[in-house]
Protein backbone atom coordinates (compact mmCIF):
# COMPACT_ATOMS: atom_id res chain seq x y z
CA UNK A 1 0.00 0.00 0.00
CA UNK A 2 3.11 2.16 1.08
CA UNK A 3 4.57 1.92 -2.52
CA UNK A 4 0.87 2.53 -4.37
CA UNK A 5 1.12 5.72 -2.66
CA UNK A 6 4.12 6.71 -3.42
CA UNK A 7 3.44 5.79 -7.13
CA UNK A 8 0.25 8.17 -6.75
CA UNK A 9 2.58 10.64 -5.35
CA UNK A 10 4.60 11.10 -8.26
CA UNK A 11 1.84 10.56 -11.17
CA UNK A 12 -0.04 13.76 -9.50
CA UNK A 13 1.15 16.99 -9.73
CA UNK A 14 0.93 20.14 -7.47
CA UNK A 15 -1.83 22.45 -9.44
CA UNK A 16 -0.90 26.17 -9.77
CA UNK A 17 -1.58 28.50 -6.61
CA UNK A 18 -4.91 29.90 -6.62
CA UNK A 19 -5.49 33.00 -8.04
CA UNK A 20 -7.68 35.54 -6.28
CA UNK A 21 -9.89 35.78 -8.72
CA UNK A 22 -10.20 32.45 -11.23
CA UNK A 23 -7.85 29.69 -11.22
CA UNK A 24 -8.50 28.58 -15.18
CA UNK A 25 -8.62 24.78 -15.63
CA UNK A 26 -9.88 25.28 -19.19
CA UNK A 27 -11.70 27.17 -21.65
CA UNK A 28 -13.86 26.15 -24.47
CA UNK A 29 -12.91 27.73 -28.00
CA UNK A 30 -15.67 28.47 -30.27
CA UNK A 31 -13.20 28.98 -33.16
CA UNK A 32 -11.75 24.85 -32.14
CA UNK A 33 -13.45 22.00 -32.82
CA UNK A 34 -16.31 20.77 -31.02
CA UNK A 35 -15.04 19.93 -27.84
CA UNK A 36 -16.02 16.57 -25.68
CA UNK A 37 -17.71 16.44 -22.73
CA UNK A 38 -16.04 16.42 -19.68
CA UNK A 39 -16.86 13.31 -17.51
CA UNK A 40 -17.92 13.43 -13.86
CA UNK A 41 -18.16 10.55 -11.11
CA UNK A 42 -18.98 11.05 -7.65
CA UNK A 43 -18.90 8.32 -5.06
CA UNK A 44 -19.64 8.04 -1.54
CA UNK A 45 -16.88 5.85 -0.30
CA UNK A 46 -16.87 5.61 3.68
CA UNK A 47 -18.65 7.76 6.45
CA UNK A 48 -15.38 9.56 6.70
CA UNK A 49 -12.32 10.56 5.25
CA UNK A 50 -9.27 12.31 6.99
CA UNK A 51 -8.53 14.99 4.81
CA UNK A 52 -5.83 16.44 7.12
CA UNK A 53 -3.68 13.44 6.97
CA UNK A 54 -4.29 13.18 3.49
CA UNK A 55 -3.04 16.49 2.97
CA UNK A 56 -0.41 16.13 4.60
CA UNK A 57 0.67 12.45 3.09
CA UNK A 58 1.12 14.59 -0.39
CA UNK A 59 2.60 17.77 1.31
CA UNK A 60 5.54 15.56 2.02
CA UNK A 61 5.80 13.90 -0.91
CA UNK A 62 6.94 15.53 -4.69
CA UNK A 63 2.92 17.20 -4.69
CA UNK A 64 0.68 19.91 -2.45
CA UNK A 65 -2.75 19.12 -2.43
CA UNK A 66 -5.01 21.97 -2.64
CA UNK A 67 -7.69 23.11 -0.14
CA UNK A 68 -10.75 23.94 -1.64
CA UNK A 69 -12.88 24.25 1.41
CA UNK A 70 -11.95 23.76 4.89
CA UNK A 71 -13.50 20.32 4.68
CA UNK A 72 -11.99 19.17 1.02
CA UNK A 73 -8.93 18.74 -0.87
CA UNK A 74 -8.51 19.18 -4.33
CA UNK A 75 -5.71 17.01 -6.39
CA UNK A 76 -4.93 17.34 -9.99
CA UNK A 77 -3.40 14.28 -11.84
CA UNK A 78 -1.47 14.89 -15.08
CA UNK A 79 -1.28 12.04 -17.36
CA UNK A 80 0.15 11.64 -21.13
CA UNK A 81 -3.83 11.83 -22.48
CA UNK A 82 -5.38 14.65 -19.86
CA UNK A 83 -5.62 16.11 -16.88
CA UNK A 84 -7.99 15.54 -14.22
CA UNK A 85 -8.65 16.60 -10.75
CA UNK A 86 -9.65 14.35 -7.87
CA UNK A 87 -12.11 16.60 -4.74
CA UNK A 88 -11.82 14.46 -1.43
CA UNK A 89 -14.49 15.56 1.10
CA UNK A 90 -13.94 14.94 4.79
CA UNK A 91 -17.82 13.28 5.22
CA UNK A 92 -16.51 10.18 2.89
CA UNK A 93 -17.48 11.78 -1.16
CA UNK A 94 -14.85 11.53 -3.80
CA UNK A 95 -15.36 13.56 -6.86
CA UNK A 96 -13.55 12.62 -10.04
CA UNK A 97 -13.62 15.05 -13.17
CA UNK A 98 -11.75 14.27 -16.46
CA UNK A 99 -10.17 10.87 -14.56
CA UNK A 100 -10.41 7.84 -16.66
CA UNK A 101 -12.31 4.99 -15.46
CA UNK A 102 -8.98 2.55 -14.52
CA UNK A 103 -6.60 5.44 -12.97
CA UNK A 104 -9.91 6.14 -11.00
CA UNK A 105 -9.99 2.26 -9.04
CA UNK A 106 -7.06 2.96 -8.29
CA UNK A 107 -7.16 5.97 -6.89
CA UNK A 108 -10.11 4.87 -4.71
CA UNK A 109 -7.78 1.98 -3.41
CA UNK A 110 -4.44 4.67 -3.02
CA UNK A 111 -7.09 6.83 -0.64
CA UNK A 112 -7.95 3.73 1.08
CA UNK A 113 -6.06 4.03 4.17
CA UNK A 114 -7.51 7.61 4.91
CA UNK A 115 -11.22 6.18 5.19
CA UNK A 116 -13.19 5.41 8.26
CA UNK A 117 -16.03 3.00 8.35
CA UNK A 118 -15.65 2.15 4.53
CA UNK A 119 -18.56 1.32 2.62
CA UNK A 120 -18.73 -2.41 0.50
CA UNK A 121 -17.77 -1.47 -3.10
CA UNK A 122 -21.07 -2.84 -4.25
CA UNK A 123 -23.24 -0.67 -2.20
CA UNK A 124 -21.60 2.91 -2.59
CA UNK A 125 -24.10 5.68 -3.85
CA UNK A 126 -22.69 7.26 -7.02
CA UNK A 127 -23.51 9.97 -9.40
CA UNK A 128 -22.10 10.04 -13.12
CA UNK A 129 -22.51 13.66 -14.60
CA UNK A 130 -21.35 15.61 -17.26
CA UNK A 131 -19.60 18.92 -18.16
CA UNK A 132 -20.52 20.42 -21.84
CA UNK A 133 -19.85 23.70 -23.51
CA UNK A 134 -22.99 26.21 -23.36
CA UNK A 135 -24.98 27.82 -21.06
CA UNK A 136 -27.45 25.56 -19.53
CA UNK A 137 -28.25 22.86 -16.52
CA UNK A 138 -29.73 19.55 -17.49
CA UNK A 139 -30.55 16.18 -15.56
CA UNK A 140 -27.46 14.79 -16.97
CA UNK A 141 -24.96 17.54 -17.60
CA UNK A 142 -24.32 21.35 -17.42
CA UNK A 143 -23.69 23.49 -20.37
CA UNK A 144 -20.81 25.93 -18.99
CA UNK A 145 -19.07 28.86 -21.42
CA UNK A 146 -15.90 27.93 -19.62
CA UNK A 147 -14.84 25.35 -16.46
CA UNK A 148 -12.69 27.18 -13.99
CA UNK A 149 -12.02 26.33 -10.43
CA UNK A 150 -14.33 27.72 -9.01
CA UNK A 151 -16.94 26.44 -11.28
CA UNK A 152 -15.09 22.92 -10.30
CA UNK A 153 -15.61 23.46 -7.13
CA UNK A 154 -19.36 24.30 -6.94
CA UNK A 155 -20.18 20.96 -9.02
CA UNK A 156 -17.93 18.92 -6.56
CA UNK A 157 -19.72 20.18 -3.75
CA UNK A 158 -22.98 19.65 -5.42
CA UNK A 159 -22.35 16.10 -6.44
CA UNK A 160 -20.85 15.27 -3.33
CA UNK A 161 -23.57 16.08 -1.55
CA UNK A 162 -25.78 14.18 -3.73
CA UNK A 163 -24.44 10.85 -3.25
CA UNK A 164 -24.05 11.14 0.48
CA UNK A 165 -27.70 12.25 0.55
CA UNK A 166 -28.16 8.52 -1.05
CA UNK A 167 -26.48 6.90 1.55
CA UNK A 168 -28.23 8.56 4.47
CA UNK A 169 -31.64 8.50 2.70
CA UNK A 170 -31.18 4.72 2.01
CA UNK A 171 -29.78 4.28 6.26
CA UNK A 172 -33.11 6.36 7.04
CA UNK A 173 -35.42 4.10 5.19
CA UNK A 174 -33.85 1.32 7.04
CA UNK A 175 -34.11 2.68 9.90
CA UNK A 176 -37.72 3.45 9.86
CA UNK A 177 -38.69 -0.38 8.19
CA UNK A 178 -36.76 -1.52 11.34
CA UNK A 179 -38.58 1.02 13.84
CA UNK A 180 -41.63 -0.27 11.75
CA UNK A 181 -40.98 -4.29 12.77
CA UNK A 182 -40.48 -3.37 16.24
CA UNK A 183 -43.62 -1.27 16.66
CA UNK A 184 -45.33 -4.72 15.16
CA UNK A 185 -43.99 -6.58 17.46
CA UNK A 186 -45.06 -4.22 20.40
CA UNK A 187 -48.72 -3.77 18.79
CA UNK A 188 -48.81 -7.81 19.05
CA UNK A 189 -47.22 -8.42 22.02
CA UNK A 190 -48.22 -5.25 23.76
CA UNK A 191 -44.53 -5.52 26.03
CA UNK A 192 -41.14 -5.01 25.25
CA UNK A 193 -38.34 -7.52 25.36
CA UNK A 194 -34.93 -7.36 26.28
CA UNK A 195 -33.84 -7.80 22.41
CA UNK A 196 -36.00 -5.08 21.26
CA UNK A 197 -35.35 -2.61 24.07
CA UNK A 198 -31.67 -3.10 22.72
CA UNK A 199 -32.70 -2.76 19.16
CA UNK A 200 -34.70 0.56 20.37
CA UNK A 201 -31.82 2.49 22.40
CA UNK A 202 -29.50 1.31 19.23
CA UNK A 203 -32.14 2.91 16.81
CA UNK A 204 -32.09 6.37 19.08
CA UNK A 205 -28.36 6.01 18.92
CA UNK A 206 -28.26 5.91 15.05
CA UNK A 207 -30.86 8.62 14.55
CA UNK A 208 -29.48 10.87 16.42
CA UNK A 209 -26.15 10.34 14.56
CA UNK A 210 -27.61 10.59 11.41
CA UNK A 211 -29.08 14.02 12.30
CA UNK A 212 -25.34 14.88 13.25
CA UNK A 213 -24.36 13.98 10.26
CA UNK A 214 -26.23 15.40 7.64
CA UNK A 215 -26.90 18.61 9.27
CA UNK A 216 -23.17 19.24 10.41
CA UNK A 217 -20.99 17.57 8.36
CA UNK A 218 -22.50 17.28 5.02
CA UNK A 219 -23.70 21.39 5.39
CA UNK A 220 -26.74 20.47 3.04
CA UNK A 221 -28.34 24.34 4.92
CA UNK A 222 -25.14 26.41 3.94
CA UNK A 223 -24.20 28.09 1.01
CA UNK A 224 -21.20 27.17 -1.07
CA UNK A 225 -18.43 29.92 -0.01
CA UNK A 226 -17.58 30.41 -4.38
CA UNK A 227 -21.08 30.70 -4.65
CA UNK A 228 -21.09 33.26 -1.55
CA UNK A 229 -18.05 35.26 -2.40
CA UNK A 230 -18.38 35.50 -6.14
CA UNK A 231 -21.57 35.79 -7.30
CA UNK A 232 -21.63 35.06 -11.19
CA UNK A 233 -20.93 31.59 -9.60
CA UNK A 234 -23.93 31.73 -7.31
CA UNK A 235 -26.81 30.88 -10.66
CA UNK A 236 -24.62 27.57 -11.63
CA UNK A 237 -24.81 26.68 -7.19
CA UNK A 238 -28.01 27.06 -7.50
CA UNK A 239 -29.45 25.22 -10.58
CA UNK A 240 -27.51 22.50 -9.49
CA UNK A 241 -29.06 22.25 -5.81
CA UNK A 242 -32.32 22.56 -7.55
CA UNK A 243 -31.49 20.18 -10.64
CA UNK A 244 -30.34 17.18 -8.36
CA UNK A 245 -33.33 18.41 -5.62
CA UNK A 246 -30.60 18.68 -2.60
CA UNK A 247 -33.06 20.76 -0.06
CA UNK A 248 -36.04 18.31 -1.36
CA UNK A 249 -34.03 15.04 -0.62
CA UNK A 250 -32.47 16.46 3.01
CA UNK A 251 -36.35 17.83 4.28
CA UNK A 252 -37.73 14.26 3.55
CA UNK A 253 -34.49 12.44 5.39
CA UNK A 254 -35.28 14.86 7.86
CA UNK A 255 -38.96 14.25 8.31
CA UNK A 256 -38.44 10.72 8.70
CA UNK A 257 -35.69 10.54 11.16
CA UNK A 258 -38.24 13.26 12.86
CA UNK A 259 -40.73 10.42 12.49
CA UNK A 260 -38.77 7.75 14.26
CA UNK A 261 -37.23 10.49 17.40
CA UNK A 262 -40.79 11.53 18.26
CA UNK A 263 -42.09 7.71 17.99
CA UNK A 264 -39.15 6.19 19.94
CA UNK A 265 -39.55 9.32 22.49
CA UNK A 266 -43.07 7.70 23.02
CA UNK A 267 -41.43 4.43 23.80
CA UNK A 268 -38.60 5.54 26.26
CA UNK A 269 -41.59 7.57 28.45
CA UNK A 270 -43.55 3.93 28.11
CA UNK A 271 -40.40 2.21 29.46
CA UNK A 272 -39.37 4.71 31.97
CA UNK A 273 -42.98 4.35 33.46
CA UNK A 274 -42.73 0.53 33.19
CA UNK A 275 -39.38 1.22 35.42
CA UNK A 276 -40.93 3.73 37.83
CA UNK A 277 -43.43 1.35 38.48
CA UNK A 278 -41.47 -1.50 39.06
CA UNK A 279 -39.52 0.29 41.57
CA UNK A 280 -42.85 1.91 43.61
CA UNK A 281 -43.64 -1.98 43.97
CA UNK A 282 -40.65 -2.62 45.01
CA UNK A 283 -40.74 -0.08 47.81
CA UNK A 284 -43.80 -1.14 48.65
CA UNK A 285 -42.63 -4.69 48.98
CA UNK A 286 -39.89 -3.59 50.77
CA UNK A 287 -41.69 -1.40 53.30
CA UNK A 288 -44.32 -4.08 54.09
CA UNK A 289 -41.40 -6.63 54.86
CA UNK A 290 -40.24 -4.25 57.07
CA UNK A 291 -43.65 -3.40 58.68
CA UNK A 292 -43.78 -7.53 59.15
CA UNK A 293 -40.12 -7.93 60.87
CA UNK A 294 -41.34 -5.24 63.56
CA UNK A 295 -44.53 -6.58 63.82
CA UNK A 296 -42.92 -9.24 64.86
CA UNK A 297 -40.40 -7.96 67.12
CA UNK A 298 -43.21 -6.73 68.99
CA UNK A 299 -45.02 -9.63 69.51
CA UNK A 300 -42.07 -10.88 70.81
CA UNK A 301 -41.65 -8.29 73.26
CA UNK A 302 -45.31 -8.35 74.67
Amino acid sequence: MREMLRQLARRIRAPRRAAATTTQLGRWSSTAAAPQAVPVHARYLARTIDVSKFQEHFAHSSTQARTFERDSVMLTINTNERRGHVVVFNYGAVVFVNVPHPLRDWCLDAFAPFCGDTIPSGFQPVEDYKIEEGKEIGFDSVKLPQLDGHNLAVIATVLAQSVALDHYAAKTDAMLEAFTRLNSSVERTGVFSALEKRSLFRLVALNNTLFTDVIAKIGILERSNTAWKYLQYADVWEGLQDEFEIRDRFWKIEFKLNLIQQNSKFFLEVLATDKSNTLEWIIIALISIEIVVMGVEIARGI
